[in-house]
């Protein structure tokens, strides 16, 4: 019997969770030697001078801006598709977000665009690796210090991935990466800052250090959910249940499975919460020194069954790879005209699939500042994720080309 593939994973072994969650209860979750132990391998992983870890990517950018002293009023370029926290943190420090559409080859700014938003009130940029794609960084980058731009490298979602052979984070003023759950990277939360500047680095130090206690039951519930995830995509479990209740979603509402870990709240929030202000426990390191060294191997793996599904894929839009630029394809995107369309139809031939969970926080009704951006619309409402992860089969891979050939021949799927 062949088993129905997941949409995603978790890059932990559930045994690994179950451990975390009963050991959580009782280790100590302050010892700084450990968090200094992790905070200097990640620097030298990603090729930077220093490291230090927050509680959120969210935190950590608010902690790049804060120190900055960037005035009131400014305006920071954003991407138009990320997390809702970013966009807080933005407007918490009373600054104006700039939103940017994308280039759909790169899932990254459009240069020329970020030429024509710059204006003399514009102080930084936050820029975004979406979905482990790699654009022209350095096209990005001698626009932005031209014009004295503090650059802020988003690569969450690209860790690994290179431009010219040089890691996503390591380019800007300072990089972030979320090693929150589903990244290739998970420590059961967190957030990791990268960056070259010593005055930068201390000043940073000294806002880590002005964080509170960390809390053990907020830790116990990341791992709790964790292990809710992993349980769930099991290919057992997820073939017998969860897709089973899936399909029973999509039946009474169309398009209620369609995001990858469900609808996120789009409400706009009064004030920052207490829990993005807590400490990074040295439980976390721990996890995050255990896990580091397989991520390199894992991607590999995920490049080759990105090649391999392509190389069996006849026709069909997704983002493209640069000559100097190495992709890790944290999501393989592929363009649908009806994605919930494509989505049933790969449901029926054993493959489930979805959109972004992410957030377009350039038209965010409940938010006072709006952006044009056609081409971010078009990623958001058309991109699909189509499974690529490490653990699967090469009958694994031959169904989802199969299935993937199938919508794109399909009218409903892709009448353009």
């Amino acid at each position: 019997m062949r088993y129905v593939i997941p949409r995603g994973i978790v890059y932990h072994k559930v045994s690994e969770d179950i451990i975390a969650a009963l050991t959580a209860t009782y280790k100590n979750l302050e010892q700084e030697s450990v968090i200094k132990d992790f905070e200097q391998k990640f620097a030298k992983y990603i090729g930077s001078n220093y490291a230090l870890a927050f509680p959120f990517a969210r935190t950590a950018i608010y902690a790049a801006l804060k120190v900055r002293n960037i005035p009131k009023g400014s305006e920071i370029i954003m991407p138009p598709i990320t997390i809702k926290g970013i966009l807080d943190v933005v407007l918490d420090l009373d600054l104006h977000p700039v939103f940017v559409d994308i280039d759909l080859d790169t899932l990254c700014f459009n240069p020329e665009g970020i030429n024509e938003a710059i204006s003399p009130k514009t102080k930084s940029i936050i820029i975004t690796y979406l979905y482990g794609i790699v654009p022209n960084i350095e096209e990005i980058l001698n626009i932005c210090n031209q014009n004295n731009i503090f650059v802020i490298e988003d690569f969450s979602q690209c860790l690994n991935g290179t431009f010219k052979n040089k890691k996503a984070g390591s380019y800007g003023n300072v990089g972030v990466y979320s090693s929150s759950s589903t990244k290739t990277l998970d420590t059961y939360g967190g957030g990791l800052l990268v960056c070259n500047d010593n005055k930068l680095y201390n000043k940073l130090c000294n806002f880590q250090a002005s964080l509170k206690t960390p809390s053990r039951l907020n830790l116990i519930s990341k791992i709790i959910t964790d292990l809710t995830r992993n349980l769930a995509t099991t290919r057992s479990i997820f073939h017998f249940i969860v897709f089973p209740l899936i399909k029973i979603a999509t039946r009474i509402k169309p398009g209620s499975s369609i995001k990858h870990t469900g609808n996120r709240d789009q409400k706009m929030l009064k004030s920052l919460p207490a829990i993005w202000f807590e400490r990074y426990t040295s439980f976390q390191a721990y996890q995050g020194l255990k896990f580091i060294d397989r991520v390199n191997k894992t991607d590999e793996e995920r490049i080759k069954n990105v090649g391999y599904i392509k190389s069996l894929i006849s026709g069909g839009k997704f983002p493209k790879e640069l000559s100097y630029s190495k992709n890790i394809y944290w999501q393989f995107v592929v363009f649908f005209k009806n994605p919930i369309a494509a989505q049933r139809l790969m449901q029926k031939m054993g493959v489930d699939t979805s959109t972004t969970s992410l957030l377009k926080i350039s038209s965010l009704e409940s938010y006072p500042y709006h952006g044009e951006t056609p081409n971010a619309d078009y990623l958001y409402n058309h991109g699909l994720f189509t499974p690529s992860y490490p653990s699967l089969t090469d009958e694994d891979l031959n169904d989802i080309s199969k299935a993937v050939n199938s919508c794109i021949r399909d009218e409903n799927c892709n009448n353009w």
